[in-house]
């Protein structure tokens, strides 16, 4: 994981932007080397004084940020920094870190769909506040061998949403972990097998698996806002998945930037 220390100067900043959206760092007229400086926007060419902001061909190219405080915004985000260390890391508002930890979300890609199977935790979640009656209900399912995971919002908990959040994201022939709740009693005639154990005696199993899912996302939220909010949940339930399904996206700025920011 890449730590703040880690990060470039604004120069090497921009020219790698500039070699992740364009697949190379030399002018795109001439050929030749681009130069960049930390005092200016943009890199130019000492051949024939072509100029290039690696900025403005990026979905961040209204941002008035610099470079090198973008990069400490992705490795805040990926770190899972509160809102409150990032402010004192760069200086920004409560705002613009809530909106930029937002357009990262946005922007991660997807990570092609695949099925879990094999052992699977699966069981489901209310986010928000009870008393208001504003509870969004999230369907998850954990592979246990690779920890491969699967969020979904769905409209409640009765066996026929279970089952279509079953059937679009675990194999037939899977395991599957669940509590004792009776929406999960037509599984098998699906072709699933199972193992329920009551959560309200304390027996848990292998379903702590998607509980601990569970403790850590709410934990986080609280973290980052103060409170569990459920307007924009699908983002960060994206933002999760991507966590657990693609690591790798969350090593460096430089692996985040890379599978965002497409070559022209």
């Amino acid at each position: 994981m890449t730590s703040l220390a880690d990060i470039p100067n604004e120069a090497r900043c921009k020219r790698i932007i500039q070699t992740l959206k364009t697949g190379k760092d030399c002018c795109p007229r001439c050929g030749a080397r681009l130069v960049f400086k930390h005092s200016v926007t943009y890199g130019w060419c000492k051949h024939c004084c072509f100029k290039v902001r690696p900025k403005a061909i990026t979905w961040f190219r209204n941002s008035k940020l610099s470079y090198r405080t973008i990069f400490k915004l992705i490795t805040c985000w990926q770190t899972r920094q509160s809102p409150g260390a990032v402010r004192a890391i760069t200086g920004l508002s409560y705002t613009t870190i809530a909106r930029w930890y937002a357009k990262f979300r946005n922007h991660i890609p997807p990570d092609g769909g695949e099925l879990l199977s094999g052992v699977v935790a699966v069981d489901e979640a209310w986010f928000g506040k009870k008393r208001y009656g504003k509870q969004t209900i999230v369907m998850g399912a954990i592979e246990i061998d690779t920890r491969k995971l699967r969020l979904k919002i769905i409209p409640d908990t009765e066996q026929d949403s279970i089952e279509l959040f079953l059937e679009a994201w675990v194999t037939r022939d899977s395991h599957l972990i669940t509590d004792c709740s009776s929406s999960y009693n037509g599984v098998e005639w699906l072709g699933y097998s199972r193992d329920a154990y009551n959560h309200s005696i304390g027996h848990f199993g292998q379903s702590n698996h998607i509980e601990c899912i569970w403790s850590a996302m709410k934990r986080h939220l609280r973290k980052l806002y103060g409170c569990i909010p459920t307007k924009y949940l699908q983002a960060f339930l994206n933002e999760w998945m991507a966590r657990h399904n693609q690591p790798s996206l969350f090593k460096s700025p430089q692996n985040y930037l890379k599978a965002t920011l497409v070559p022209c």
